[in-house]
């Protein structure tokens, strides 16, 4: 025990080296590629019971240039179930000189609002020096806080972004002796150092001269770039509810009871369930029946106040109310199906376009949403029940392609949301252009999206006015010099949702004259610019996430003006690679330039040596996509 408490007083205190502060003694390799450096980052977490902790957390941080500006604030979130209890500062020269010291005025108290919620308890302290005229400059926080809320415990992340370096970190974890920590190391040089005593047990992780991470196009996210230690408990306690997380078994058994018995609905509502989908024959009729009812009907408002946030309103005061959150919207649509004879299961995921799949083998709260399983013989359907205005079970980029832990009575169990292919996210055009003998174009378009690739038009139909609809295909529709005549966006509401879009154009001298000839480019529309080539040794995986599972197909019919005909036409195009394939071929018939363009796009990683390979697939569809045909006129033979 005195070799516990030896060595956790040797941790960092506030009396500390005059060097931490004096940007002179920065080591060389911690400035490339900096634009700030964490000089101490020191967090103790200390667990006093399963119901409560103290969260210590002092960070010294110089900052070189304007970009590395952010880093020089601090932010700290409370709630009902957290309490700050000490917030300090200080600004020092870049020689380490002491400039001003944190007042009380210098600390704002705001509410934690996140634009959706009605009712939330969370708000938060930020603190920020004004901005200095001249750097290198250093600020030193220190914080910390009361936790009654031990579902989380600190993800410990000390370089906070791309372009911060970290000169020393550490991670201090002290636990009740009859506590085992559960932990998850990622990219750690060094493994955790254990010291165990008598009635605690503390774990403690340190980095050292951590190099600023260098930002590399279509890299894996940096969440999993950076030296990271999640940290989650085996028991917990919070408002009097108490549970155990070994596995995603125990944390959705935890997630039932605290939700169980609360589905009930007035018997009024259950019999007009009944009447509406009485005539239904077949179980996707009833659920369609319901999942309308339900947006029709409801509307989505969170309501976030101390457990609230994992535990659900009651389905009769939603019945009452008409609205609720994710959690509320869900558990209401399970009870209505169950009136009408359909079993269904929450499923709690981590939602986001773009958001990180969770770690499977890391069972902990790491969700942020809940959505509804339906099982539906083979085609399982999961149902987003705070969108009034989306296509039932079409997930896509919000909450598609991603890990789920299905919500039963006999604990959590983890699955996947359905996985989009290229033949889902797909964009068709078919156009048809008169071209003039001065260049000029009339061209008739009508593109039709779908999957991933349709989401922003349909966002577009809902929430803008025709005007502003307009403007918005102004801003995307990729050609020199047109003009917007008239156009129509139409939504298909099919299970993979599409969005019909017909635009009619007037290009200027879309074709370039040249005395007799005129050069014409044949892709109006898509064409794909290429990447920036690695200007050094690549680091990262190549990450082509489920973004880049599209497939893009063009024909484009040319009206060509009279008596001009094509010098030559192109041979066909085939490219195959890792990452996808494209083609593309031109023909004459009719006095009417056919050209088809496919291009399929695969999501994937891959390593970093492939990155090569992908700037060269680029730089091969860019040069097929600017292809070129030259028209020339042909004399008109006279009596």
């Amino acid at each position: 025990m005195k070799k516990l408490l030896l060595w956790l007083l040797t941790l960092p205190t506030l009396g500390v080296a005059q060097d931490e502060y004096r940007a002179s003694v920065i080591p060389a390799p911690l400035l490339t590629d900096a634009h700030a450096v964490i000089r101490r980052h020191e967090t103790v977490f200390t667990v006093k019971s399963p119901g409560e902790a103290t969260h210590r957390v002092r960070t010294v941080v110089t900052v070189l240039d304007a970009k590395g500006d952010d880093q020089a604030q601090l932010v700290v979130r409370y709630d009902k179930l957290s309490r700050i209890d000490d917030i300090w500062g200080a600004l020092y020269s870049a020689d380490g000189n002491l400039i001003k010291k944190l007042k009380k005025a210098d600390i704002d108290d705001l509410s934690a609002y996140d634009g959706v919620s009605f009712l939330t308890d969370n708000r938060l302290k930020q603190a920020v020096f004004p901005r200095q005229p001249s750097y290198p400059y250093t600020v030193e926080f220190v914080y910390e806080t009361t936790e009654r809320n031990l579902m989380f415990y600190p993800t410990w992340t000390p370089q906070p972004d791309e372009n911060v370096s970290v000169e020393k970190a550490t991670l201090s974890v002290a636990m009740q002796a009859n506590m085992p920590l559960r932990y998850k190391e990622v990219n750690m040089k060094t493994p955790v150092e254990r010291v165990a005593g008598s009635q605690q047990t503390v774990y403690r992780w340190t980095i050292q001269n951590q190099s600023a991470l260098k930002p590399e196009p279509m890299a894996p996210p940096t969440s999993e770039l950076l030296p990271t230690v999640y940290t989650a408990p085996t028991t917990f306690e919070v408002q009097g509810y108490t549970g155990t997380i070994l596995s995603w078994g125990d944390l959705g058994r935890f997630y039932y009871l605290l939700n169980r018995d609360r589905d009930q609905i007035p018997e009024t509502l259950r019999q007009r369930v009944v009447q509406l989908t009485a005539n239904e024959p077949t179980a996707l009729g009833k659920i369609k029946k319901v999942y309308e009812l339900v947006q029709q009907t409801t509307r989505y408002v969170s309501v976030q106040l101390g457990i609230g946030g994992w535990q659900t309103i009651e389905a009769g005061k939603v019945a009452d109310t008409q609205y609720g959150d994710c959690k509320a919207l869900t558990n209401y649509t399970r009870a209505l199906l169950k009136a009408a004879g359909i079993q269904a299961i929450d499923a709690l995921v981590r939602a986001g376009n773009g958001a990180p799949d969770i770690r499977t083998d890391f069972p902990s709260f790491q969700f942020n949403h809940v959505i509804l399983c339906v099982p539906n013989n083979r085609d399982t359907l999961y149902l987003e029940c705070t969108d009034q205005s989306g296509v039932m079970g079409y997930n896509g980029t919000f909450t598609g392609n991603r890990h789920v832990l299905l919500i039963t009575p006999d604990g959590g169990k983890l699955t996947q949301t359905r996985q989009y292919k290229p033949t889902d996210n797909r964009q068709v055009r078919r156009i048809d252009v008169v071209l003039t003998a001065d260049g000029n174009a009339t061209a008739e378009a009508r593109n039709l999206y779908t999957g991933i690739q349709q989401e922003s038009r349909a966002q577009a139909l809902v929430s803008k006015s025709q005007t502003e609809q307009r403007t918005w295909l102004l801003e995307r529709i990729g050609i020199p010099n047109y003009e917007l005549t008239k156009f129509s966006l139409t939504e298909h509401r099919t299970p993979i949702p599409a969005v019909a879009e017909n635009l009619t154009l007037s290009v200027r001298k879309w074709a370039i004259p040249s005395g007799t000839r005129l050069f014409l480019p044949l892709n109006l529309m898509s064409v794909l610019d290429p990447v920036t080539p690695a200007s050094a040794p690549r680091q990262f995986e190549l990450d082509l996430d489920a973004n880049w599972d599209w497939q893009d197909t063009d024909t484009v019919s040319y009206q060509l003006p009279a008596s001009y005909t094509p010098e030559f036409i192109p041979a066909p195009v085939s490219l195959n690679a890792k990452f996808g394939d494209y083609a593309a071929q031109v023909s004459l018939k009719d006095g009417r330039l056919l050209y088809m363009r496919r291009i399929t796009i695969r999501r994937g990683r891959h390593p970093a040596s492939a990155y090569v390979e992908w700037v060269d697939f680029r730089r091969k569809v860019a040069r097929h996509d600017k292809l070129q045909v030259v028209l020339v006129k042909q004399e008109v033979a006279t009596k």
